[in-house]
């Protein structure tokens, strides 16, 4: 088998394990908070994501080059698993947090293996096309509860607007990157206008605002646009000066109906957050939280007493306490500074990183088993220093992110990914 082949078969391969894996993690019903127990979803979810690892130890074993990741990452993901763990039992109620740590350990099991068998590269391509694969077939399933909800929702599997928004963003950045590396194709403007339609559907304004500063990103950290994406940018830009002075579009996708008052005191958040931040100190719940299946808080408000947790940082908060936060924050600090330091995968790790961070303030999903979780923690694998694949470079024409990592066996830098080096 040639390498060109090869390679080939390696990425559709890695393609289908990420596909089964954000399968596995995806809400497949809305409105609805695990809370013990188990019943045809649960066992669902649960088979898909022991088939998907089973396919990775597969494809692992049987690789002809294995890679190594580094101990920071998992390290401190055990380690906030096990704060949290030590929370729930400390609650009486271990059973539904105990079954969140099993879906969490085994997708990242399964995103470890992956890393360890393919290039940077192709592992994030692979994660991004399962995730635009995914949310393109929701969006489609779910286009009648935009057409009498006002916003787009998933429909097979079932996910609130906002989820489904977080899923269609990364893959946003990911072809917007292979334009401004290999310009306009055939193959990645049509599934970008896709993900962008879905994105602007689901009316989420974080995901709008935070994607066009992730694609800003990629624009600036091109070193030269090729022609066709020089052109289609000049295009754009009168465009969408014209679609929000002339129409309300764009306006009516980030107001939804609200007045200003409403949209900035985001007073539905906020009372979950005071509430939670609000926890005396001489707690065990304040220093090591109630376990992962904290999703609600009790709130005294008029016509609720309990509120929905909206939050990665808050839910953190609830879930491991302050030692699981800093854990968590420490985390997010060096892998934010290693996508800085290494100049072969920043163009990408770094707008996708501003998109899952930004988003991590108002949305859940940073430490939990979900899309956002697994692609963090695939980006922090293949940064990390201490990660290692030695591969070839891939073909710059075949896969969704099109800058292959330079052919050499030595690092250009502390940090700089190369084909030996991640």
């Amino acid at each position: 088998m040639t390498t060109r082949k090869a390679s080939q078969r390696l990425a559709v391969v890695v393609f289908v394990v990420m596909l089964l894996v954000v399968v596995s993690v995806v809400p497949w019903r809305r409105g609805i908070i695990y809370s013990g127990g188990a019943d045809a979803v649960v066992v669902g979810k649960a088979v898909i994501a022991i088939l998907g690892l089973g396919a990775a130890v597969l494809v692992h074993s049987t690789a002809r080059v294995r890679g190594t990741t580094g101990g920071r990452s998992l390290t401190l993901l055990a380690t906030i698993i096990i704060v949290s763990a030590l929370g729930a039992l400390s609650t009486g109620d271990a059973d539904a947090a105990l079954v969140l740590v099993v879906r969490l350990i085994i997708a990242s099991a399964t995103v470890v293996l992956i890393v360890r068998t393919a290039p940077p590269l192709v592992v994030l391509s692979a994660l991004l096309a399962a995730m635009g694969v995914v949310s393109a077939f929701t969006s489609i399933t779910g286009l009648t509860s935009g057409l009498t909800e006002g916003r787009l929702a998933g429909g097979l599997p079932e996910m609130a607007p906002n989820v489904l928004a977080g899923l269609a963003g990364p893959p946003i950045l990911g072809l917007a990157w292979s334009m401004v590396s290999n310009g306009i194709k055939l193959w990645n403007w049509p599934p970008f206008v896709v993900l962008l339609v879905i994105v602007v559907a689901t009316g989420s304004r974080t995901s709008l605002l935070v994607g066009a500063l992730g694609l800003l990103l990629v624009l600036l950290h091109a070193k030269r646009l090729p022609t066709s994406t020089t052109i289609a940018s000049i295009i754009a830009v009168p465009v969408l000066v014209a679609l929000f002075a002339l129409t309300d579009t764009i306006r009516e996708a980030l107001a939804r109906g609200q007045n200003v008052d409403e949209i900035a005191t985001l007073s539905s958040r906020t009372v979950a957050w005071e509430a939670v931040l609000n926890t005396p100190l001489d707690t065990w719940s304040k220093w090591i939280g109630v376990g992962l299946a904290a999703k609600t808080v009790g709130v005294q408000e008029r016509f609720r007493d309990v509120q929905v947790l909206d939050s990665s940082w808050v839910s953190i908060i609830a879930q491991a306490g302050i030692i699981g936060t800093v854990l968590l924050a420490v985390w997010v600090l060096f892998t934010c500074i290693d996508s800085v330091r290494n100049r072969s995968l920043r163009p990408i790790t770094s707008p996708l990183l501003v998109l899952i961070l930004i988003r991590s303030f108002t949305e859940n999903g940073l430490i939990e088993s979900s899309a956002t979780f697994v692609l963090f923690l695939a980006i922090a694998l293949t940064l990390e220093g201490r990660s290692r694949y030695p591969g070839h470079a891939i073909p710059p024409d075949r896969y969704l992110l099109a800058q292959p990592l330079p052919h050499t066996s030595a690092s250009t830098t502390k940090g700089a990914s190369t084909s030996a080096q991640n």
